[in-house]
């Protein structure tokens, strides 16, 4: 569609791809940009402390509801039922009725808003949030039913598809959703449920930041607004128009949407999340398998250990406070080069565990690099670790991160690999392993391995593997 506002306003958009909080600590970090577009804006308008937002309009609609297998949704009561709460869901959850997945809040807006929204019902009050509203065994009642994690809304819709077998449903927006009832992906239909004390809208609101390119803002804008467009909208991405003139499609529900209130104090939006990763949410358990080989000496050794730095607490930016390391979090250090080191766990009991994070930054400091490179030796390795803990630590999220900067040379190849895992236990193949490229490591290599285990490859040669790290902690 870029072509098409192109030729309509003769103003060429170009685009950053951004999380929603990742492109918020770079707007108050400074750099410069003539606008922003996410999902909401309201954490943006909230942390304006240098009024940068010159100006806002809303472009499409999508609430963050509920998809429920249809035979769940019919099996609870839940299936056609205009009266389904929060409640309901969290009661559900919190008798291991109901399973489902949801994007990391600190990560990605659907999350965000969902979080939000149950928060508020819970609270019992149609004033706006205050933490101290909220009643928190209703609360962790409700994340104890979520058994899978994303830091994006577009990963988790795939991550659903591959483990929907294991899943009751999943929360996202009511365009991801529809769009994926019509894809053809799934074994069964998903019921889209409202709850009835309601929710939160994304209205994709588009802002200005650059006061020098209003006229090229209000052009776009009024383009974007026109029924045309709004009706291209709607019908290619299945979010609500704006535009009043238009008619909504049959293709959405016609239930009742209520919106639910946002809360008006960034201390009070922060507050929430923090206390979703360090009380709420079931505790992870995160393994690192970190390459210290020949070829990692220097730059490459240094900018690990930064990054490891950064999630034992040294970056103060809003995603690296959510980032860090949280408590009630195992975190399990596995090094390797030709031969893989005993692994280093730590556990942090407390928001701010500064002698764990003092520990964790001790064995960062401690690193040296030397010899050759053994990939799959090192991740049974993990893998054999992260086994012995689900047998032992009770409900926690597990997941392994490598880190590698070269091709396996040594131990065993990618096909003595897989044998393996496809023998593990079914709860063990579970455990996805997320790769980060860098360097010299090998795309093809580490893409079989994110697709084997159900992980995802990041991008270390484009970004600080800082970046790359506080980014993948969204899907731990």
């Amino acid at each position: 569609l870029l072509g098409q506002i192109r030729d309509k306003t003769g103003v060429q958009l170009q685009l950053q791809y951004s999380g929603t909080l990742a492109g918020i600590d770079r707007i108050n970090a400074g750099e410069q940009f003539d606008a922003a577009w996410f999902s909401h804006d309201k954490y943006l308008v909230l942390s304006d402390t240098a009024h940068r937002v010159k100006a806002q309009e809303k472009i499409m609609l999508s609430p963050v509801i509920i998809g429920v297998k249809q035979s769940k949704a019919k099996a609870l009561g839940w299936l056609n039922n205009p009266n389904v709460t929060w409640k309901d869901i969290a009661d559900k959850a919190g008798a291991g009725e109901f399973s489902y997945a949801m994007t990391n809040p600190a990560s990605s807006n659907s999350g965000f808003s969902a979080v939000i929204g149950v928060q508020s019902a819970l609270a019992g009050t149609s004033d706006v949030l205050k933490p101290s509203d909220v009643d928190m065994a209703k609360l962790n009642n409700f994340f104890k039913g979520q058994k899978l994690t994303s830091g994006s809304s577009g990963w988790l819709i795939d991550a659903y598809v591959r483990d929907q077998d294991g899943l009751d449903g999943i929360i996202n927006y009511e365009a991801n959703l529809i769009t994926l009832n019509h894809s053809g992906r799934l074994k069964e239909p998903l019921a889209l449920i409202y709850p009835k004390e309601g929710v939160i809208t994304a209205d994709y609101p588009l802002v200005l930041l650059n006061e020098s390119k209003h006229d090229a803002y209000d052009k776009v804008v009024t383009y974007l607004k026109s029924a045309d467009f709004q009706k291209t909208i709607m019908d290619t991405t299945y979010r609500r128009p704006v535009n009043p003139d238009v008619a909504l499609s049959s293709v959405f529900p016609k239930s009742l949407i209520v919106e639910l209130p946002f809360p008006n104090s960034l201390a009070t939006v922060n507050t929430i999340l923090l206390r979703y990763l360090n009380q709420n949410r079931v505790p992870a358990h995160s393994f690192f398998v970190l390459d210290v080989s020949g070829s990692m000496e220097g730059p490459r050794l240094e900018g690990l250990q930064h990054a490891l730095d950064t999630l034992a607490g040294d970056d103060p930016s809003i995603t690296g406070q959510f980032a860090r390391f949280q408590n009630r979090e195992k975190i399990t250090l596995i090094t390797f080069n030709g031969t893989v080191a005993a692994p280093v766990t730590f556990e942090m009991n407390g928001n701010n565990d500064t002698s764990t994070l003092a520990a964790v930054k001790q064995f960062s400091d401690n690193l040296r690099a030397g010899g050759s490179t053994a990939i799959y030796d090192a991740i049974e390795s993990a893998e054999a670790q992260a086994a012995a803990a689900r047998g032992h630590e009770g409900p926690r999220y597990y997941s392994i991160v490598l880190m590698t900067d070269g091709e396996n040379n040594t131990g065993d190849d990618f096909d003595a690999f897989k044998q393996k895992y496809e023998a593990l236990p079914p709860e063990v193949q579970g455990i996805k392993v997320f790769p980060i490229l860098f360097g010299e490591g090998s795309s093809e290599q580490l893409t079989q391995l994110a697709e084997l285990t159900g992980g995802r490859l990041f991008d270390g040669k484009s970004a600080p593997l800082s970046v790359v790290f506080k980014e993948i902690r969204g899907y731990q």
